[in-house]
């Protein structure tokens, strides 16, 4: 059995164990905005207890809520003993299924060009940046393998964020592929394409000698030379490798 109330937040208790026990801070005031914004969409769910009433699913809609400055929200009441608060809680933790950055970026998508919502719109009513938004959109717009290999999962939104910054298909689907095959970390992508867009950049006047190591980076497949050997070496062959300043010194000596 249950009721559905309104409740005052400060009659709610916290449970003594919590499934998101640490919550980013960001994530919380993120929904505190969309609160401020459309209130409380969804009942918190709470049982009576000995010490009153406990939340049971909800922990972060309390938090956000307190954040927002609201004095009071809905909550369904259910009749609960400890076991079954917490078959409730895992149920309700575990069957959520978040948006992706994918489907994150049809619906502001959707929002932008079905409704007329400007960026700041979709940012203030989602509680997103900005940025945030228009990254997403940028993202889905693409239409093709980069918004497909963020939605398998194949690479990260970081890296799609990188990507983007390449306007040539092409060049962009070929560090795409390096990104997939070899497992590049960002900062390594920032890197390659921070490499690449100043080669493309950059035009050094007819008239003046070139040195060989700069007309090496005019290659259509990028190089860079390996400062253990000093080989022109293919971008994409590069590995990274971490070491101490005493180390470092010492494969340059030799």
């Amino acid at each position: 059995m249950f009721k559905i109330t309104i409740e005052n937040l400060i009659d709610l208790n916290l449970p003594v164990f919590q499934a998101h026990g640490d919550v980013p801070s960001d994530y919380v005031r993120e929904i505190a905005e969309s609160i401020k914004i459309h209130g409380v969409l969804q009942p918190l769910i709470v049982r009576d207890t000995d010490k009153g009433l406990e939340i049971v699913a909800g922990c972060i809609r309390y938090k956000a809520s307190l954040l927002a400055g609201l004095k009071a929200i809905p909550c369904i009441n259910m009749s609960l003993d400890s076991q079954g608060a917490e078959v409730v809680k895992l149920h309700e933790n575990s069957k959520r299924v978040p948006l992706g950055h994918v489907s994150e970026g049809y619906t502001f998508l959707n929002m932008f060009e079905t409704f007329g919502m400007s960026e700041k719109d979709i940012s203030e009513c989602s509680g997103k940046s900005v940025s945030y938004v228009s990254q997403h959109i940028s993202l889905v717009r693409l239409g093709n393998e980069l918004t497909e290999a963020v939605k398998e999962g194949s690479i990260s939104f970081s890296q799609a964020r990188e990507l983007m910054r390449v306007t040539d298909v092409s060049e962009r689907n070929r560090f795409l592929k390096y990104c997939q095959q070899d497992g590049a970390t960002v900062q390594t992508l920032q890197r390659w394409i921070q490499d690449y867009l100043r080669t493309t950049d950059i035009s050094p006047p007819s008239n003046v000698d070139i040195p060989d190591q700069v007309l090496e980076h005019n290659d259509p497949h990028i190089s860079r030379f390996c400062e253990a050997c000093g080989k022109s070496v293919e971008i994409s062959k590069i590995r990274q490798v971490f070491y101490c300043p005493t180390c470092h010194h010492a494969i340059k000596e030799a």
